[in-house]
């Protein structure tokens, strides 16, 4: 076998592939599907971890479900489910073990902060429960003005004596507010 030098083979590098417009723009669509497909497949993991990593400490029962859910998700290892952990990552070209190990150890040190965290709220409780209070002074409370007293609307002369007038409602509600 003779080897060729690089002076034969370069020219050979620049030549033009011959292609057929169809061949060109089955392989421009196929590429687009896949991508589209891809962003699909990627958007069910980053999904995912935004749900392990934001609802780690969730209070409400969504929150601790979403987490749940994506802990298990992430955790099994299933090779048979299409969109199980490990097949999404493989579709993307992503070492699964390796994001597995990763998300595993910032889930520990998560959990270590949220426990010390924890901790020293609890210390300054019992510190706050246990240290007496300073007596507060005396409350010196506001005199209560009375507010004045409605005005009766006065009915034309030729009414008045047809029946007593009543205060308006709007003055006897603002009274009220202001007793209360």
């Amino acid at each position: 076998m003779e080897k060729e030098t690089l002076d034969e083979r370069l020219p050979a590098l620049f030549e033009p592939d011959t292609l057929l417009p169809i061949q060109y723009f089955e392989a421009m669509r196929k590429k687009h599907l896949l991508e589209g497909e891809k962003r699909l497949i990627l958007s069910v993991l980053e999904d995912a971890v935004d749900c392990f990593m934001k609802c780690i400490e969730a209070t409400t029962n969504k929150g601790q479900r979403l987490f749940r859910e994506a802990d298990e998700w992430i955790s099994h290892e299933d090779k048979k489910w299409v969109f199980s952990f490990d097949n999404v990552c493989d579709m993307l070209d992503i070492n699964a073990e390796y994001m597995r190990a990763g998300l595993a150890r910032w889930k520990l040190r998560r959990l270590e902060l949220i426990a010390r965290r924890n901790a020293a709220l609890d210390a300054q409780a019992q510190a706050d429960l246990l240290e007496p209070k300073p007596e507060s002074p005396a409350v010196v409370e506001a005199p209560v003005v009375a507010a004045p007293a409605p005005v009766a609307k006065l009915a034309p002369a030729h009414k008045r004596h047809a029946r007593p007038t009543r205060p308006m409602r709007s003055a006897s509600r603002k009274l009220r507010k202001a007793r209360a």
